[in-house]
């Protein structure tokens, strides 16, 4: 992401110095109508101009070239390899034992690949963008894996992520990625499923 800061003087090309009419009270000055020419003011001797009486302004050799001030991008910050060292960290995803409702009549099931593959592809936006805030800045690249736990009414109960160390020490990831994760919403089946999905860096 890049944040580009547009000076309050950029932008303004259409809009023109107002010039005063020729022969207008403003232009005559003092002395007007008695034939001889005004006097000439003597050569400003830091050799900066004054417009409209201002005060003086100071010479720049790049003065006029750019419009626009110009920002450098911060350099990368220099990781080592622990730094780059893969970890795992969050919840114990391991699935609860499973029971059978006998009672209610209704069976139940873990979700099949068609929901699970729909989902992510519709909801796991907010935990991407996790990753890239985290990694902002940066030259990482790696295979992030993500482990989720769904309940039997479609809610994530449980995650735990493997990434770089970098993103969560520096980068936030862990509780960024955990209430993103919570916030999606698979079909509702009965049963837990475990899920486990990649999401890749660079």
């Amino acid at each position: 992401m890049y944040l580009v800061l547009r000076p309050p003087w950029a932008g303004r090309g259409d809009e023109t110095a107002p010039t005063e009419p020729r022969g207008s009270a403003g232009a005559a000055g003092k002395g007007s109508g008695s034939g001889k020419p005004p006097k000439k003011k003597p050569p400003d001797p830091r050799g900066a101009s004054r417009p409209h009486g201002g005060a003086a302004r100071p010479a720049s050799s790049t003065d006029g070239a750019n419009d626009e001030a110009t920002f450098d991008e911060p350099a990368a910050p220099a990781l080592t390899d622990g730094d780059r060292r893969m970890e795992w960290r969050g919840d114990d995803v391991t699935l609860p034992p499973r029971t059978v409702d006998m009672a209610s009549g209704t069976e139940s099931r873990t979700l099949d690949d068609g929901e699970i593959n729909a989902t992510i592809g519709a909801q796991s936006g907010g935990v991407r963008d996790c990753i890239v805030q985290g990694a902002k800045g940066t030259d990482l690249r790696a295979s992030i894996t993500i482990v989720l736990v769904v309940d039997g009414t479609g809610r994530v109960t449980r995650s735990r992520l493997e990434a770089p160390r970098y993103l969560f020490d520096k980068g936030n990831l862990l509780t960024c990625a955990q209430r993103a994760l919570r916030q999606m919403k698979f079909p509702a089946t009965g049963a837990p499923t475990k899920v486990t999905f990649p999401a890749q860096l660079g």
